[in-house]
Order: structure tokens, then C-alpha cells, then sequence
């Protein structure tokens, strides 16, 4: 029975090879299951929302960067 686990300390995930299932266990006992379908969905909607959290980020750093920094040559593209 090959199965991945990853526990960390407020939950556990699991993957079983087998049965295509992925689960997802809290410090409380609580556990969710879900087939290979709804783990695919969940899995994709995981990564839009580190993706659009990870760009938001680095654009409100951009800002951030060009508002503290005085350009000498407006043209410049390259800050560094």
C-alpha cells in the first residue's frame, strides 16, 4: 500500500496511491476525504489562490520599491 503523508503540527494530509484519495485531518480529530476528482479540483483551486497571492505581492512590493527609490533617468527601466 504505498500512501504520502505529510503531517504538520495543526494537520495531517494523506495520499493513498491506491485508492486515488486524498485526506486531510486536523489537530481535533476532524477529517475530510475526498476521490481523485474533488482532490484534483481542490488541488487546482489551492494553487490559483498561491498564485494570485504570490502576484498580488509582488506587485504591491514593485510599488512599494519605486515609491521609496528616486530615479535619476526616468527612462531607465532596471532599477538594480
Amino acid at each position: 500500500m504505498a500512501k504520502i503523508t505529510k503531517q504538520l503540527k495543526y494537520a495531517t494530509f494523506e495520499y493513498n496511491e491506491e485508492t486515488k484519495e486524498f485526506c486531510v485531518q486536523d489537530a481535533n480529530g476532524n477529517k475530510i476525504t475526498l476521490n481523485k476528482i474533488y482532490s484534483f479540483a481542490f488541488t487546482r483551486f489551492v494553487i490559483r489562490m498561491a498564485q494570485r497571492n504570490w502576484f498580488r505581492s509582488n506587485k504591491s512590493t514593485k510599488e512599494l520599491i519605486q515609491e521609496e527609490v528616486e530615479i535619476e533617468d526616468p527612462n531607465q527601466l532596471n532599477l538594480f
